[in-house]
C-alpha cells in the first residue's frame, strides 16, 4: 500500500513539473517540423515581433527564387492569408528579421497558429539557422531545470540538441 502511495505521488509531482515547464515555455513538446505543413515550427519561448506591410508597402519586395521553406508560429492575433509580414525574433541580444507571405491561418483557443512562407533564398537559409539556434537555447533552458546550471557545457548540450534532433529541419 505504501508502494502504491508513493508511485502514485511521484508520477502526479512529475506531471505537475512538466505542467509548470510548459507554462514558463522551457519545455516544447511540439515537433520542430510541423508534419502537416513541412514548416519549421518557431518554439513559443521566443517571442516575435509582427508587423505587417502596407499595401504601397507590399510591391517594393521583390518575390526572388522561391526558397520552398516556411515558418509556422503563434500569435494572439489574426492575420489574413495573404498578409505580407515581416518578423523580428531577439536571438542572443540580435535581431533577426524576416519577411514572408502568410500562407495558413488556423484557429487553436485563444491564439492562431500562422504559417509564413519565406520570399527569398537569404531568408530561409538565415531562418533555418535562426530556428535552430532558438531550439537549442530552449533545449539548454530544460537541460539547465532538470538537471542544473552546474554540469552545464553549452557546447555538448548543442552537440547533443544536433543529434538527436537536426535532421527534423527541413532542408532547402
Amino acid at each position: 500500500m505504501h508502494s502504491q502511495r508513493l508511485s502514485r505521488s511521484s508520477s502526479q509531482s512529475s506531471q505537475t513539473s512538466a505542467v509548470i515547464l510548459r507554462r514558463t515555455q522551457i519545455i516544447n513538446n511540439k515537433p520542430i517540423c510541423d508534419n502537416k505543413t513541412g514548416f519549421i515550427r518557431h518554439p513559443s519561448g521566443f517571442p516575435l515581433e509582427i508587423k505587417r506591410r502596407r499595401f504601397w508597402e507590399r510591391h517594393a519586395i521583390a518575390e526572388g527564387e522561391n526558397p520552398k521553406i516556411g515558418i509556422i508560429f503563434e500569435s494572439t492575433d489574426y492575420i489574413k492569408p495573404g498578409e505580407i509580414i515581416d518578423i523580428t525574433i531577439l536571438l542572443q541580444n540580435k535581431l533577426e528579421s524576416f519577411t514572408g507571405k502568410v500562407i495558413l491561418v488556423k484557429n487553436i483557443g485563444d491564439e492562431y497558429e500562422i504559417g509564413l512562407w519565406l520570399l527569398c533564398q537569404e531568408d530561409a537559409s538565415r531562418a533555418r539557422i535562426v530556428e535552430q539556434l532558438c531550439h537549442i537555447e530552449l533545449y539548454m533552458r530544460e537541460k539547465k531545470y532538470r538537471e542544473g546550471p552546474y554540469n552545464l557545457n553549452p557546447d555538448r548540450v548543442a552537440d547533443e540538441w544536433i543529434t538527436k534532433y537536426a535532421s527534423e529541419v527541413p532542408s532547402l
